[in-house]
């Protein structure tokens, strides 16, 4: 007869024997079950959430207009905000040279656009904060027309930039609201610049006028960098293929977004000697938030 530890022992073994597959089959199940918890985790962390092309993205190009008194207007597009903002600046606004000061116009006329952008990033920059690249397109006062298209409309009350006398010598007395093509546009900005009296003041009245034909046109953004393309014979720019392409894809973000808006904003400036303006405090302010 077996001794009571041998039955103990025996027992013990049998129960292990049966036990062990069963400890390492949930083991392994728990194994399994980490190893997916970890990879649906990283895959959360890499962007489970799908991010459009261009939501995370913001540019900046300065818009020149080449004519016997070139026109800019800055344009920052905001993929996160949403936002595309538009920002002119008078031809006589004064720039930082090696040889001591210039303007905007001077200098585009005598070194092209390129130099002119250079110089206006220069004359911003401050140590404190980065600088977002500024690029640039200049391009015939035609060539800019092509680019809108001879669909492109815009409405914009004359109210906001002038008093009623003011639209009254002008034609807008009885009905505030001026409507204009593409072609007209140039016609519309001159009388409206005609009645003001500060560069700051006429550089808005530009600035009011592009953003209304962006507020107003659908897809009018995001078909922009198209037509640049299509009249790239007829454009200066820095603007490489990617550049474009990562253009596009902001503003066909933006222009997409219920919540998309579009605006402009003004670069205080103050006299400065021979006839020239220089930014304020205000303006340069401004000026460094749109490159921010």
């Amino acid at each position: 007869m077996r001794s009571r530890a041998g039955v103990f022992w025996y027992s013990l073994g049998l129960t292990l024997l049966l036990l062990l597959p069963l400890i390492a089959l949930t083991a392994f199940l728990i194994h399994q079950r980490q190893q997916q918890n970890e990879l649906r985790q990283a895959a959360a962390e890499r962007g489970g959430l799908q991010i459009e092309q261009g939501a995370q993205d913001t540019w900046c190009a300065l818009l020149v207009v080449q004519q016997e008194e070139p026109a800019f207007v800055l344009v920052r597009a905001d993929g996160p905000e949403q936002n595309v903002t538009f920002c002119a600046l008078p031809g006589k606004l004064q720039v930082q040279a090696p040889s001591g000061t210039t303007t905007l116009a001077a200098c585009t006329l005598s070194a092209g656009p390129g130099r002119a952008v250079q110089l206006l990033s220069q004359t911003v920059a401050t140590g404190e904060t980065a600088q977002r690249p500024l690029h640039y397109l200049a391009a015939t006062q035609s060539c800019w027309q092509d680019c809108a298209g001879e669909e492109a409309v815009a409405r914009l009350d004359t109210a906001s930039l002038l008093s009623q006398a003011e639209r009254a010598s002008i034609g807008y007395g009885e009905d505030s609201v001026a409507e204009a093509g593409a072609a007209q546009a140039p016609e519309l900005i001159a009388k409206l610049q005609n009645c003001l009296d500060t560069p700051t003041e006429k550089a808005d009245a530009r600035a009011a006028v592009w953003e209304a034909f962006a507020r107003q046109n659908e897809n009018f953004l995001a078909s922009m960098p198209e037509a640049w393309k299509s009249y790239s014979a007829r454009i200066l720019t820095d603007l490489m293929a990617t550049d474009l392409a990562d253009m596009k894809a902001t503003l066909q973000y933006i222009s997409s977004q219920p919540g998309m808006t579009t605006g402009y904003r003004s670069a205080e400036t103050q006299p400065a000697a021979g006839g020239e303006v220089m930014l304020s405090d205000d303006g340069m302010q401004t000026l460094r938030e749109l490159l921010r």
